[in-house]
């Protein structure tokens, strides 16, 4: 699994039949780590913080063997900690 940000839209000009339909996204991985397309099921917003898995789990995700990338969670607040604030 990995943790990016949604920085785009993918739109194909020619798609495997399989994968019509699906909408497909630009994922930037954290912290600088190369961008990819991933299906995207959850239907999320370019700027959101989300969580893709690859290789057989987002084929499993997707139900379909040509799919390696695949978003699975939308991540609310990334940099939030556990802690409660302090007060002076």
């Amino acid at each position: 699994m990995v943790l990016g940000e949604v920085v785009g839209k993918v739109w194909a000009d020619r798609i495997l039949a399989p994968l019509q339909g699906r909408r497909l996204v630009l994922v930037r991985v954290r912290p600088d780590g190369p961008d990819l397309v991933a299906v995207d099921p959850l239907n999320v917003g370019v700027g959101t913080t989300v969580l893709v898995v690859t290789d057989e789990a987002a084929a499993a995700v997707a139900g379909e063997s040509t799919v390696d990338a695949a978003v699975v969670a939308l991540i609310a607040d990334p940099d939030a900690t556990d802690s409660a604030p302090t007060t002076a």
